[in-house]
């Protein structure tokens, strides 16, 4: 029996998706990080990503097959409800000298959030998922493939509160990562319904 041709313009859906767990700031946020990756990339002498690009990862796991796609829906759900939403600042600018980027992190430590990256790290390699095994540094990229090493305090520090972790997937295009939203939790208990 011979398969017939798909009609024009249909697509089979993909075997795996390039796949990461972030944070995403809120507009002030996000407006406050595109200005501070300009004159990042001008000290630098980097490439800044678009101001829509800008995240913190969480967990970037890299291909994953679709059908596991629905387990990582789990995770997504069961991390983000044990964890109450907190306000992240980032205080100061770094480099990964040898990746050639330039960030945007934290000095301080948050309970709330390495509360967030240790159940989600954990959940992921109970379920076999690939983890990362270098410490992890929380981060918003400025600007890659920089040629100076930047590090300074952030005159202004950049707070949002986050109260959402996304799953997403990304595509590496020939003008730069396109990223698409494939689920998102609330942070903290689920609101139970209460009878009148």
């Amino acid at each position: 029996m011979s398969r017939r041709p798909a009609a024009p313009g249909a697509r089979d859906p993909p075997a795996s998706l390039r796949t990461f767990f972030a944070l995403w700031p809120d507009s002030p946020a996000r407006d406050a990080l595109a200005a501070l990756a300009r004159d990042t990339v001008v000290q630098a002498q980097g490439r800044a990503p678009a101001a829509e690009n800008l995240h913190l990862t969480l967990a970037f796991l890299g291909d994953v097959a679709a059908t596991r796609i629905v387990t990582l829906h789990a995770i997504g759900l069961a991390v983000a409800s044990a964890v109450p939403p907190f306000t992240l600042t980032l205080d100061r600018v770094g480099a990964f000298r040898a990746a050639e980027i330039a960030w945007a992190g934290t000095s301080a430590t948050l309970p709330e959030f390495e509360r967030l990256v240790r159940l989600l790290s954990s959940a992921l390699a109970k379920e076999r998922f690939p983890t990362e095994r270098r410490p992890f540094q929380p981060h918003v990229t400025l600007a890659r493939r920089c040629r100076r090493s930047v590090s300074a305090p952030i005159a202004v520090p950049i707070a949002w509160t986050v109260e959402r972790i996304t799953l997403n997937a990304s595509a590496t295009l020939p003008d730069g990562p396109r990223y698409r939203l494939l689920a998102d939790w609330r942070l903290g208990p689920p609101a139970t319904m209460t009878g009148s």
